[in-house]
């Protein structure tokens, strides 16, 4: 597949903007700066099809990057690109302090406790006001972990793993084990 080393989505075309031919773009990224100094991009349409585009121009306006790119100058052109995934190159990400790391980096990570129960992988990070949450595992198996110093103890992304300290009742045998105790000291 072309262009497959453009991999990291930082936004979506979600509707064209004016008559010029801007292109609206969703933000997924962390860094919105990051859009005004982009040469080039690769868009992945809904069909699968991915195109590199030069960019012309961009600028910032209610949260989201408003881009023109180099061939398209009309509103039904930008049109034929909403849904696209706005992509970029592993090299071109922004280089994060140590000790942080981009959510693609921590996804199918090994996920263990402090005591090696291998817990399953990190399969999705949802985001919340407070913090992350990592989603370990999947359906009745799924282990949310709060993404907090106290719960996440190391990550090793070379050896993709993230060692945990759960608090009591975070995994599916504590709250089994508080049920337990709860019941029988009610004397039920």
């Amino acid at each position: 597949m072309p262009h497959e080393d453009w991999n990291l989505t930082i936004g979506e075309i979600v509707a064209p903007f004016g008559i010029a031919g801007e292109a609206k773009v969703r933000l997924e990224t962390d860094f919105p700066e990051r859009f005004l100094s982009l040469r080039r991009v690769c868009l992945v349409l809904s069909t699968g099809e991915r195109r590199l585009l030069d960019i012309e121009g961009c600028r910032m306006h209610k949260g989201q990057a408003l881009l023109r790119l180099r061939g398209i100058k009309l509103i039904e052109h930008v049109d034929e690109l909403r849904n696209s995934l706005v992509m970029i190159r592993q090299q071109d990400a922004v280089r994060l302090p140590p000790g942080e790391y981009f959510h693609h980096e921590l996804i199918g990570c090994e996920v263990v406790t402090s005591e090696g129960k291998l817990l399953g992988p990190l399969t999705s990070i949802m985001r919340t006001l407070a913090n992350d949450v990592y989603v370990v595992g999947s359906g009745k198996e799924e282990i949310l972990l709060p993404a907090i110093k106290d719960v996440i103890r190391e990550i090793d992304i070379q050896k993709r793993r993230i060692e945990v300290t759960p608090t009591p009742g975070l995994l599916p045998e504590d709250i089994s084990e508080l049920s337990i105790s709860e019941s029988a000291m009610s004397g039920s």
